[in-house]
């Protein structure tokens, strides 16, 4: 029955895993895999709300990462915020 368990969670949580498409910040590198918020996320997060924008759930990283490649996608404008916020780096 141990096992069973432990197959159990390791296929739940996963789902709680999401990743971050945006550029390179300091403290946050891209296609990190987080799992809740620490306090640099969560500042960078309040100074550039498209930032929560970029961080989805792993299943849907290959869909997000071809629509950063449209342009003019949703994807792509958030990106551009957030090089913005950046200063344009």
């Amino acid at each position: 029955m141990a096992s069973l368990k432990n197959k159990k969670e390791v296929t739940q949580k996963p789902h709680d895993k999401r990743v971050y498409c945006g550029p390179n910040l300091p403290g946050l590198n891209q296609f990190t895999v987080i799992e809740g918020q620490n306090n640099i996320l969560k500042l960078h997060i309040e100074s550039c709300p498209a930032i929560s924008k970029l961080i989805v759930p792993i299943e849907k990283l290959s869909h997000t990462r071809l629509k950063l490649a449209i342009k003019g996608s949703f994807e792509q404008q958030k990106y551009r915020e957030i090089m913005n916020y950046l200063g344009g780096k």
